[in-house]
């Protein structure tokens, strides 16, 4: 259509970059309940069993705003950042206003952001993302475009693909990142006071001058003929920090623990902190055996 001003690259690149802040600002939001979660026990230290859920459900609900940003321009072609520079997204061949499905598209592209600013200054009204959904940024004028009302069924077309999207993205770190042992059913009112208490002992002699350890055993595993057994070790210097040191110290209390309940007689974990006033190191281990009883 006539009238249709092309933009140029500095405001282009503006509204990139405004959108660019504001989106991921909208997606960090989303983001807000899993960090709380993740902050909150950052210095908690206990004898629950390590599980890597990413957050669990609320990992989903920060995906949503991920998903956000690329359906950012599916309300009649204007995100935030082209309300404020005053530009719109539409159909290259017809001029009207580009459908949520088309802007999104356009915005899967957004995955290469760095190359797509270079091509939207040698290009500003088309950068990859137009030329491959068909569209073309304009600056916005309501007399000359009629703007349809948003059709809300049609918005979330795209939010559902977008939202498959970061999941399918996100199962190779999924993979990646699997939980390096397995939560177990022990059995509560197992719980042995006397041997935790002589296992705390035998560290404190043994290795009193390095450590301080926390012992929970428990003498029933459901479905399995073996304790478990959860020890925390306290530790006075940061051996965590040298590979070589840890790993001494890991072969240690392993061979002093064996040399009580050999391996084959339990699992469990042990966990190796050092805490200061602003700062914890803490790194988690599988002990004993390893049986195949997952929590459902």
């Amino acid at each position: 259509m006539t009238g249709q001003n092309k933009v140029n690259a500095d405001t282009r690149l503006g509204s990139m970059i405004l959108d660019q802040f504001i989106m991921t600002m909208i997606a960090m939001i989303f983001s807000i309940p899993i960090m709380i979660k993740i902050s909150s026990s950052a210095f908690n230290v206990s004898h629950e069993q390590t599980e890597m859920d990413f957050g669990g459900p609320l990992l989903y609900v920060s995906l949503l705003g991920f998903a956000i940003y690329f359906c950012k321009d599916t309300i009649n072609g204007r995100s935030i950042g082209k309300r404020m520079t005053k530009t719109q997204v539409v159909d290259n061949t017809t001029g009207q206003v580009a459908s949520p499905l088309k802007c999104f598209v356009r915005n899967i592209l957004c995955l290469i952001w760095p190359i797509e600013v270079i091509v939207t200054l040698i290009n500003p009204g088309r950068r990859l993302g137009d030329q491959i959904a068909g569209t073309k940024v304009v600056f916005y004028d309501p007399t000359n475009v009629e703007q349809p009302k948003f059709d809300i069924k049609k918005g979330l077309v795209p939010l559902a693909i977008a939202y498959g999207i970061m999941l399918l993205l996100m199962l190779p770190f999924f993979q990646a990142f699997k939980p390096t042992f397995i939560k177990v059913k022990y059995v509560e009112s197992s719980y042995n006071d006397t041997e935790s208490k002589s296992l705390e002992k035998l560290f404190a002699d043994s290795l009193g001058q390095n450590i301080s350890a926390s012992v929970k055993v428990f003498d029933k595993i459901e479905n399995q003929n073996v304790k478990y057994i959860s020890v925390i070790y306290m530790l006075k210097e940061n051996y965590l920090e040298d590979e070589t040191q840890s790993k001494q110290l890991k072969q240690i209390t392993n061979k002093l623990l064996y040399s009580i309940h050999p391996k084959e007689s339990f699992t469990g974990q042990a966990k190796y902190v050092f805490k200061t006033s602003g700062s914890m190191q803490i790194t988690s281990d599988q002990i004993g055996t390893i049986i195949n009883n997952e929590t459902k």
